[in-house]
């Protein structure tokens, strides 16, 4: 016969206490996970990067994007039952957004990250259409309460999703950025028109050249050559000579002249005032700097006083230049007097009376 076993107690305690705790543990999860769904965010907070420096987008949009235009009540829904990430999705939609985060941290607030794009270039179209490019070659309509300022490109073609259309975006935000990144060209530069061969002309502020830069490659160095012609040249004769200024070939700047030109006076160009710090600093940097002697200053002769002579100062000179001329009259009569005289003299020829007759 086999043996029957013997049931123990203690492993029938240890099995009925670990059941009861899982059970209770379960319990209790389930509990606070219930309690957790029931609760809502205390606050939301909204923050924009960008906001000193762009403002096409103000904090109230953003709660408008994600809560608002979306009809979600945050007081009273479950966090749980937050749709996060179609908030997120709705606030990037918006054309002046570069990104967006939204979580709830421990203290139960709603954060909402959102970062402005950033816009490089005013974009005038040749159809009459304007809107702006930013940083990632994307299109940013205008703003109906905000302008902002910055380089203007023109006759643009329309700009398509099409790898040539790309390509014209990054040629334009290149340039751009190359001259906003130096402090002289960033203020001498106008405006930025695009030819109808995709090349690109600069404007000036300061003279009336039109600048055949042709495409974006090598701009440090054109830009270098154009700012040397500028302060070896213009500086000098004057910035109203030349009609254009070429600057396509490498190392060099072709300069067509107007006709007629009338050069300054002087040779000084008044109206460079406003960059002659800039000259100058470039001019302090130069190694192969010439010291210029300045000309010699012209000391004008002090004029000579006239003095007044007295009434018998001046009838003495005359009596004075009188006598100078009786003194030459005498000698002139004794002269006369000397050669008659002499001729006086001379012995006149005897008579030789004729014999008489007897």
């Amino acid at each position: 016969m086999k043996e029957k076993r013997k049931i123990s107690v203690r492993k029938i305690l240890q099995v009925s206490v670990t059941l009861v705790a899982s059970v209770g543990c379960v319990v209790a999860m389930v509990s606070a996970s219930r309690i957790d769904d029931r609760k809502v965010v205390k606050s939301v907070a909204v923050h924009l990067k960008n906001d000193k420096k762009y403002h096409f987008i103000q904090e109230q949009q953003i709660l408008d994007l994600a809560i608002a235009n979306r009809g979600v009540d945050v007081e009273h829904t479950p966090i749980p039952l937050l749709n996060l990430h179609g908030m997120e999705q709705a606030i990037k939609a918006d054309p002046w957004v570069a990104g967006a985060q939204v979580y709830v941290d421990n203290e139960k607030v709603l954060q909402v990250y959102v970062t402005q794009r950033i816009p490089v270039a005013r974009i005038f179209q040749q159809d009459s259409r304007s809107y702006y490019l930013d940083t990632t070659l994307s299109i940013m309509p205008l703003s109906a309460s905000n302008i902002y300022y910055t380089t203007v490109i023109t006759n643009v073609p329309e700009l398509k999703n099409d790898s040539a259309s790309w390509a014209l975006r990054k040629k334009m935000i290149t340039l751009v950025r190359t001259v906003q990144a130096d402090t002289f060209w960033n203020a001498q530069v106008a405006e930025v028109e695009v030819d109808s061969l995709g090349q690109f002309e600069l404007l000036p502020i300061l003279g009336d050249q039109k600048i055949l830069f042709g495409d974006a490659v090598n701009i440090r160095e054109k830009l270098a050559n154009l700012f040397s012609f500028y302060k070896n040249v213009l500086n000098r004769i004057g910035w109203d000579k030349y009609d254009v200024l070429d600057v396509r070939f490498a190392g060099q700047v072709v300069a067509t002249p107007s006709l007629p030109y009338n050069g300054p006076v002087d040779k000084v160009v008044t109206n460079m005032n406003w960059i002659s710090s800039i000259v100058e600093t470039e001019r302090e940097k130069d190694s192969l700097k010439q010291e210029i002697k300045p000309p010699k200053p012209i000391i004008a002769k002090p004029l000579e006083k006239t003095v007044l002579k007295s009434k018998k100062e001046i009838a003495k000179k005359n009596d004075k230049k009188k006598t100078a001329k009786d003194l030459k009259k005498d000698k002139k009569g004794k002269n006369d007097k000397k050669n008659t005289k002499t001729n006086s003299k001379q012995k006149s020829p005897k008579y030789v009376y004729p014999k008489k007759d007897h």
